[in-house]
């Protein structure tokens, strides 16, 4: 997919951030409404409530990364929101977390050794609002790799890869230590500067998270997978010949007692389990395993998911994202994955 493809070019992280929101903006404002309008309602909140809990997040932004800060103030520049209402719109699921962890969102991720190198691919799920918003961003700040995220419009980075060949596919758990910490798609874009995926992980190690995610880190020659709280911190595989897959339940033993209670319509078992059947027989191909990404075998608690019903905002697989980190290669979709042919290579 080239469409909603968005190239910053080479810039400073000011430059990258006034570039993307220039794009943008429109779109930007929009997002932040409806982010906002889920947070009143998920965390009981009011709007000056949300607005103190946000701002509260930007010191942390600035201690972690100062780069990142700019790039976020360039975006706050382009778009007219504040940053602190960037904050709500990029770190919705973890500022979530700090008054209403329970969720039905979730993606589920996948490494895949293969002969030609591994492969890194997601579903990713989110309140089905959010699908308009999904973008591929490209950039390079001066002096650093250049990046190719998977991304919403406004947003720093949700997945992606350097041209390093650093991939970083991520999904979403509900741990019962939430706290004020790093926006997480800032910590995203932190460790796609880093040479190597183990280098990566190092970043993930040090920072001061605010939730809980699962890391799928690789480059062609190395993996881990991560699974974090906001204070804790598991790595469950770090063997690139055998594959791995993840969805949004807790798999280290140590962390699962910090697990918050999923809501009744989370489909993070069912799709763990038809995932568990579909690599059974590994994917011998990048197309076969963008097929199982989007399959639909137990529709709508599929791995291509569908809970909408008649709730726009309730959670849906609004794209996805395949990675190959040899050839530097990620190709990406908007929307649902199901019977969409393997999209055209975008090189990072």
């Amino acid at each position: 997919m080239t469409q909603g493809l968005i190239d910053l070019g080479l810039g400073t992280p000011r430059e990258l951030g006034r570039r993307h929101g220039d794009a943008t903006a429109t779109a930007v404002r929009e997002l932040f409404e409806v982010r906002l309008a889920l947070c009143r309602v998920r965390m009981n909140a009011s709007d000056a409530a949300i607005q103190r809990l946000a701002e509260s997040h930007l010191p942390a932004l600035g201690a972690f990364d100062m780069p990142l800060a700019q790039e976020l103030a360039g975006l706050s520049e382009s778009t007219g929101l504040a940053p602190w209402q960037l904050v709500v719109l990029n770190h919705y699921t973890d500022f979530r977390d700090i008054r209403a962890p329970a969720t039905d969102e979730g993606c589920s991720v996948v490494y895949l050794p293969h002969e030609a190198g591994p492969l890194v691919a997601q579903t990713w799920d989110m309140h089905g609002t959010a699908e308009p918003y999904v973008r591929l961003v490209r950039g390079q700040a001066t002096g650093e790799a250049s990046f190719a995220v998977f991304t919403l419009t406004g947003c720093l980075g949700m997945a992606g890869m350097n041209s390093h060949g650093v991939a970083i596919a991520i999904n979403n758990l509900t741990p019962d230590d939430a706290r004020v910490g790093v926006l997480w798609p800032a910590l995203v874009r932190r460790m796609l500067r880093e040479p190597t995926a183990m280098k990566a992980v190092g970043i993930l190690r040090t920072a001061r998270l605010g939730s809980g995610h699962n890391y799928l880190v690789a480059d062609p020659k190395r993996v881990f997978n991560v699974e974090t709280t906001a204070t804790r911190l598991a790595i469950t595989h770090t063997d690139p010949s055998r594959g791995t897959f993840h969805t949004n339940h807790y798999l280290d033993a140590g962390l699962r007692s910090h697990e918050q209670p999923a809501l009744p319509s989370s489909t993070t078992r069912d799709r763990f389990d038809r995932l568990t059947r579909g690599l059974a027989t590994p994917p011998t191909s990048a197309a076969a395993l963008w097929a199982l990404l989007g399959s639909h075998d137990g529709h709508p608690r599929s791995i291509c998911a569908h809970l909408q019903g008649d709730d726009p905002a309730a959670s849906k697989t609004c794209g996805g994202v395949l990675m190959d980190p040899t050839r530097r290669e990620l190709r990406w979709h908007r929307g649902c994955l199901h019977g969409v042919p393997l999209p055209h290579a975008v090189v990072v």
